[in-house]
């Protein structure tokens, strides 16, 4: 009996070592894991490129042919002329180019310049009069005051500012 024990403890032991590379095969979540962490990470590495690519082509298209309030009033794209800012998606486009075009009388005027930040008070200029019934004055981005229809957006007149 002693013999038999002696036995089994001497093939435990030998076999001890080499037990693990018999047991359950190794999982490789770790792996796993570290391998989705790596696509994750140059996934965002990508994403954060192509965001400082944009940022630097808007910064580009701001110093040619960017839309600037002082100077601009509206846009040709596709030979039309269009007033007001352009959409953000026709700038590096072919045809597109921010302009000014004097207001004439009959003309539309975008919503853009109706607004309640571009609105004048006529009470604040002594030449001006109250506009009439379902008319009001607003002020384009160079300055010109214009009197539009509030409901159509038709210019009635135009006044020049001082």
């Amino acid at each position: 009996m002693k013999r038999i024990a002696i036995l089994a403890i001497t093939a435990l032991t030998a076999i001890a070592p080499i037990a693990p590379a018999f047991a359950d095969p190794p999982r490789y979540e770790q792996n796993d894991n570290r391998r989705d962490d790596y696509r994750r990470d140059a996934r965002e590495e990508r994403r954060d490129e192509r965001r400082d690519d944009r940022r630097d082509d808007r910064r580009d298209d701001r110093r040619s042919g960017r839309w600037e309030a002082q100077q601009h009033n509206g846009y040709m794209y596709r030979g039309r002329w269009h007033y007001g800012p352009p959409r953000a998606s026709y700038y590096g486009r072919p045809g597109f180019e921010p302009g000014y075009h004097v207001w004439q009388r009959g003309e539309r005027v975008p919503a853009y310049y109706r607004d309640r930040a571009h609105r004048v008070d006529y009470r604040q200029y002594r030449d001006m009069r109250a506009p009439p019934r379902g008319y009001q004055y607003v002020r384009d981005d160079r300055g010109t005051i214009l009197l539009v229809g509030i409901a159509t957006g038709v210019i009635l007149s135009t006044l020049l500012a001082q």
